[in-house]
């Protein structure tokens, strides 16, 4: 697994919009509500305002590495934009589970916009935002729902 720089980290913080005062100002975790004294905590931000506690910096950095790990990975596979092959799988696999470790929500697919099911063939998919790297997951295959499609609720 890849050590992943601060940087890379701070690109998946939520939203400054989502967080609340305390949050911003570096005396609550920027994931949980853990309130964060003086001197305790991990800087994320240049100006070390945004911070997290240990547990959720640990938790979020193998989300992050994970997902890594398998992009590197499907990028250089010929195999995989097929469908994934075994290692492939096994990346995927890995990342699906400590994503689910850390609460994190229901996956959906960039291209069609639905909600990716369990057990479907799914594979990393990375771009470049307006506020940087976003990462999400495309349907393997073909997507279920034509994109443009409206998605059922």
């Amino acid at each position: 697994m890849p050590d992943v720089p601060q940087g890379l980290l701070l690109g998946v913080v939520p939203a400054l919009s989502t967080l609340c005062a305390e949050q911003c100002s570096g005396v609550v975790c920027v994931w949980c509500p853990r309130a964060l004294p003086l001197g305790e905590g991990i800087g994320l931000s240049p100006d070390g305002r945004l911070r997290t506690c240990t547990p959720c910096h640990t938790v979020q950095t193998r989300v992050l590495a994970t997902y890594l790990d398998w992009y590197d990975h499907g990028i250089t596979c010929l195999r995989c934009p097929l469908g994934p092959c075994e290692r492939g799988q096994e990346l995927g696999a890995q990342h699906l589970a400590v994503r689910e470790r850390a609460g994190k929500p229901e996956l959906p697919c960039v291209g069609c916009r639905s909600p990716i099911a369990p057990g479907e063939a799914i594979r990393p998919h990375l771009w470049q935002g307006l506020n940087g790297s976003v990462h999400g997951y495309l349907h393997a295959r073909r997507c279920p729902v034509p994109v443009g499609s409206p998605v059922p609720l």
